[in-house]
């Protein structure tokens, strides 16, 4: 359970091995009367210190314990996205669509494979309403 406190008291309780090292074992008293065991990697920790409040978090029980919750850092460098641009959306879309197009028309005619190819991007672009003249097939809305 999450809660906050002012430190009353604490008090160094020996150590122990563990699987990451040495953890050094504090109990730690809080105003509102929790008191508990705090396991710290550092001989002299600072998360807990006496007349300071604390937001932490308290498992009771036969053994309480006690630990400290962490505020959200800001980010400090790293990978920050730049903005969308549509422009390259549209290029990647035309790419696609010139592919399918060499793929449909299957023939050295570079005019009617452009001409499938514009078919293609209008049509994944939402173009309404338009009657397409294909060198195959008159008034067509689609190649297929």
């Amino acid at each position: 359970m999450e809660k906050t406190g002012k430190v009353t008291a604490v008090q160094a309780n020996g150590s122990w091995d563990g699987a990451y090292g040495t953890m050094y074992k504090f109990e730690v008293t809080f105003d509102n009367g929790d008191t508990g065991e705090y396991n710290s990697k550092s001989k002299e920790q600072e998360k807990f210190v006496i007349g300071k409040e604390v937001t932490y978090t308290f498992s009771g029980g036969k053994f309480p314990k006690i630990k400290p919750v962490y505020a959200p850092q800001a980010p400090t460098g790293g990978f920050t996205p730049r903005a969308e641009d549509p422009k390259r959306q549209e290029l990647i879309i035309k790419q696609s669509c010139l592919k399918a197009a060499v793929d449909t028309v299957k023939s050295d005619d570079y005019t009617a494979v452009l001409e499938v190819a514009k078919i293609y991007v209008n049509w994944v672009m939402g173009v309404k309403e338009q009657k397409y003249h294909s060198a195959k097939k008159e008034n067509t809305s689609l190649p297929f």
